[in-house]
């Protein structure tokens, strides 16, 4: 067992895993949500971790804390609302106005193209872009009761707002990701290209920019527009395969 000197070193020696791990996912945040709120709770997981770490269990403590620092912080965001029932109605919207516009042109939809579908301006649609930057792609998920067990129609549904209460089974994941990669490929090239540099390459949003000089706030509309298109596809692929789609608005 650790004495208190052992334990604040380790603490204090791995803090910057925290940082790190906060400062990916507050990238993916809407406005609003502040990176030193993210730091305090993942602080509070790596302390966790440092308390419960069994070191004969042949896991590095590095990988084990970032689980538990990753974990701390997605359930505290799963207990904040982060887009309000307007806006999240307005996401809808979006991606149904990229569906509508692919089918009646037979090719991606210009930004221009869906802000006027929509009655905006483009600044406007750009504006509804960047609240809109916390959205996720989704998931699919094997439909569970309140408590976690199986419900007897076992219906897979797929989510379309991935940090939502959910149940805790998980489809394959392998699956989903190429049925991702495959929808990529159709992106318009810009979106297509961030991206592969975000989620492939790993960048951030500041570090994206600099490789397509602009500016990090259009990489993330950028980003949030491909991110939408993804997530039109995949409800048309489950309406289409008779998949439940489930949407909190």
């Amino acid at each position: 067992m650790m004495n208190k000197e052992e334990f604040e070193k380790t603490v204090t020696d791995n803090l910057y895993i925290v940082k790190i791990i906060a400062s990916k996912l507050h990238a993916r945040l809407p406005q609003g949500i502040e990176l030193d709120d993210l730091v305090h709770t993942g602080i509070l997981g790596l302390i966790d971790a440092v308390k419960k770490f069994d070191p004969t269990k042949g896991i590095k403590f590095q990988t084990y804390a970032s689980h538990r620092i990753k974990g701390a912080i997605l359930d505290e965001l799963r207990n904040l609302d982060w887009a309000s029932r307007s806006l999240r109605r307005k996401i809808k919207d979006v991606e149904q106005a990229f569906s509508n516009l692919e089918m009646k042109l037979g090719r991606p939809p210009r930004e221009e193209e869906v802000a006027e579908s929509l009655g905006l301006t483009l600044p406007e649609f750009h504006k509804l872009l960047s609240e809109s930057r916390g959205v996720g792609i989704g998931v699919f998920r094997i439909e569970t009761d309140e408590e976690g067990n199986l419900t007897d129609e076992k219906m897979v549904k797929y989510f379309t707002d991935d940090e939502s209460p959910s149940p805790a089974l998980l489809l394959e994941r392998s699956e989903l990701k190429d049925l991702i990669a495959s929808f990529v490929k159709d992106l318009p090239e810009r979106e297509r290209l961030v991206l592969n540099l975000y989620y492939l390459d790993d960048l951030n949003l500041k570090e994206v920019g600099k490789v397509m000089d602009l500016t990090e706030s259009r990489i993330s509309q950028i980003r949030t527009s491909a991110i939408l298109r993804l997530r039109s596809k995949l409800t048309d692929v489950a309406d289409k395969n008779r998949v439940r789609s489930r949407e909190v608005i």
